[in-house]
């Protein structure tokens, strides 16, 4: 279980690497009720590099914030992909007024099924997101907290 466990780790960090070649400064998994949720924060602009995100999610806020690509991969807890989730995700950040949830619209990496959007922020963060998964075989969604900070800001 845990060598099918690093495997995905290992093709999802692979596969953010990919849309984003040296930026991916905000990942994480997560496992909530079965469901396991590997996720990234990306600029857009990296990622715009390889990918049409007009194509990919529709209209790309033009607010002068900082756009980042929230990307999402859902696997089941014995470790199979889930390929059929509605996935929306809200954003919050202290002191702004939160906007309502987006949908993580399905995209194809490396020919594997991930979920994703962009989001315009007005501070380096932290960010929240609250992240919720609809699965067509259950009844209520299942929700994941994710803390990020933005990947435009400057390490020191």
């Amino acid at each position: 279980m845990s060598f099918i466990r690093s495997k995905l780790a290992a093709f999802f960090t692979l596969a953010l690497l990919a849309l984003a070649p040296s930026s991916t400064l905000a990942q994480a998994r997560l496992e909530r009720e079965g469901v396991v949720l590997y996720w990234g924060l990306v600029p857009a602009a990296i990622v715009s590099q390889k990918h049409a995100l007009d194509d990919m999610h529709g209209v790309v806020p033009n607010d002068g914030g900082q756009i980042h690509h929230l990307v999402a991969a859902l696997f089941n807890a014995d470790g199979k992909r889930i390929e059929d989730a509605v996935v929306r995700a809200q954003l919050n950040e202290s002191g702004i007024v939160d906007g309502p949830p987006k949908y993580l619209t399905p995209m194809s990496v490396d020919g594997q099924m991930t979920y994703g959007q962009v989001f315009s922020t007005a501070k380096n963060g932290p960010y929240r997101f609250r992240v919720l998964v609809k699965l067509p075989n259950r009844g209520s969604e299942i929700e994941f907290a994710v803390s990020a900070w933005s990947p435009h800001r400057e390490v020191r």
